[in-house]
């Protein structure tokens, strides 16, 4: 994006907190983030109902490195308390709810989450708008979901490189397609910033933030092996690809991860 997407005045402090929807599921609270205690079955069942309501509703996922970051953006962290459920995208996540002893059911992925849904969506007759990433990005993944799915309904698509000031204008345009389902990945947590603050404006019923999903479903990036996904490696594989951009996120972070996570540990053992 041209400009750096930053929370609107929808994050003030003193702002109230969504409502917690009666669909919402028991959670886990992780480092201080409420985990949805979800199959990846049942996150699509919850969407589904969401959706059945009228919107504005949205989620996230979170690993690791997101929960770090939140612990010290209050925006961000009110972006996630203000979501209808969080969930565990990250393995670390999983593994610590496990020490805390209220093991959650499953790690719940942003882009399998992602694809889950847009089969249902194609199944179940709803539309979808795409927005985010690169345009090569945005189009290959809307041209390979469509062959995949030819029932989609593709209400629109746009690439993520547009400057903050232009958030009305593409919210806007996103409202006059009338899609149920946006799918938006601007990488965290520009993606929780922008959702939060424009989702009303859409009038999308479900929002949700897929990171960089669009690259590997377009086929511009390679996702880590199955046995690498299945081991909570993937933040390795992304590492050994990206050592430059990536190694005090991953490393650093992780470190301030189990730092926190330790700390509630110990807070509940008191």
């Amino acid at each position: 994006m041209s400009e750096k997407i930053r929370p609107g005045p929808h994050h003030s402090s003193s702002a109230p907190l969504r409502p917690v929807t009666t669909a919402s599921p028991l959670c886990v609270t992780v480092a201080g983030i409420p985990i949805a205690n979800l199959s990846e079955d049942e996150a699509v069942e919850l969407v589904d109902k969401l959706v059945s309501e009228g919107g504005p509703h949205y989620a996230a996922v979170v690993n690791a490195a997101k929960i770090v970051t939140a612990n010290r953006d209050e925006a961000l962290k009110r972006a996630l308390l203000e979501a209808d459920f969080v969930a565990a995208d990250g393995m670390s996540v999983v593994w610590a709810s496990r020490l805390l002893r209220r093991a959650l059911k499953q790690r719940v992925t942003g882009i399998d989450l992602f694809q889950r849904l847009v089969e249902h969506a194609a199944r179940c007759g709803l539309s979808v708008y795409f927005l985010g990433a690169r345009e090569e990005s945005v189009r290959g993944t809307v041209r390979r979901l469509t062959a995949r799915h030819p029932n989609l309904r593709v209400a629109g698509y746009r690439n993520g490189y547009f400057a903050a000031s232009e958030s009305n204008a593409v919210a806007e345009a996103i409202k006059q397609s009338a899609p149920d389902l946006l799918f938006v990945a601007m990488g965290s947590p520009g993606q929780e910033y922008w959702i939060a603050s424009n989702l009303a404006h859409t009038g999308a019923r479900f929002a949700i933030g897929v990171g960089g999903s669009f690259d590997h479903v377009g086929g511009l990036a390679a996702r880590a092996p199955r046995w690498m996904q299945r081991g909570g490696l993937e933040w390795f594989h992304r590492l050994i690809r990206e050592p430059r951009r990536l190694w005090k996120r991953y490393l650093v972070g992780n470190l301030m991860f189990i730092w926190l996570v330790a700390r509630q540990f110990a807070s509940r053992e008191r």
